[in-house]
């Protein structure tokens, strides 16, 4: 199990200085080397960033319509000029917005639908984020493997009770997590994390032994503007958590 974070960036960057130092691409991750979770703002340029084709990707997963994290026309462009459709897994309204001819395989995704990507069974979890389309669901991610257990969870607000019902019986080896906010007290916690709130949910999954001390706990989706500027000043301040700050090219493995 690979999971490689292209971008890790909230919509407070100005991504027409993307590739500046200092400057995170909207988020996005790829799975394996083939799944590929939202495909927003720098979506595309995340890819061109690190060399990975367009063909390597045959599934993308995105968790909402907002377009940090889908731009209809770019992935229209990541799905063009192949022999099988891309799969893409989305919100009915998302879906709705891609162009006619995309050349994609859609497949419209409700909380609790179960479906296979590859090597992975996945749960589309329903996630505690309002985007501007009216009763459009926003999603978080349980991938399952062999190779481990992944809970992916960006964008949010803590984690509904409906969404932990649906991997309650599970231990998860990596969780990556939003964590918009570095302090607590911002009006954004309505459906995004900050810091003490991850910290909380953590403390709770580990007593219901979903979590555990080997767990790797990633924060992402970090806002420019909520977080400490310097990268002493982020370290200094998840010091002492057990948690990790993602950053554009962070890889984990395991098996």
């Amino acid at each position: 199990m690979k999971l490689k974070l292209l971008g890790t960036g909230a919509a407070d960057y100005d991504w027409s200085r993307f590739g500046e130092e200092g400057v995170r691409g909207s988020t996005s991750s790829l799975l394996n080397g083939h799944i590929l979770i939202d495909c927003g703002a720098t979506g595309l340029a995340n890819l061109r960033r690190f060399g990975i084709p367009h063909s390597d990707i045959d599934t993308l997963l995105v968790t909402h319509s907002h377009d940090d994290h889908f731009v209809p026309e770019q992935v229209a462009e990541l799905a063009s000029g192949r022999r099988v459709p891309l799969a893409v897994y989305a919100s009915p309204e998302a879906l709705a917005m891609l162009p006619d001819d995309a050349e994609v395989a859609a497949h419209p995704l409700a909380p609790g639908l179960k479906f296979r990507a590859g090597e992975f069974a996945v749960t589309a979890l329903p996630a505690n984020h309002l985007t501007n389309i009216p009763g459009e669901q926003a999603f978080h991610f349980c991938f399952e493997s062999a190779a481990g257990n992944l809970l992916y969870a960006l964008d949010g607000a803590g984690m509904l009770k409906a969404a932990v019902r649906l991997f309650s019986q599970l231990r998860f080896d990596w969780v990556v997590t939003d964590c918009t906010m570095a302090e607590s007290g911002d009006f954004r916690i309505f459906e995004h994390s900050d810091l003490d709130m991850v910290t909380h949910l953590m403390k709770t999954l580990r007593n219901l032994k979903i979590v555990d001390g080997d767990t790797r706990v990633v924060l992402d989706h970090l806002a420019r503007t909520l977080w400490p500027e310097s990268e002493a000043g982020r370290q200094a301040r998840i010091a002492g958590t057990g948690f990790e700050l993602a950053f554009d090219g962070m890889e984990l493995c395991r098996g």
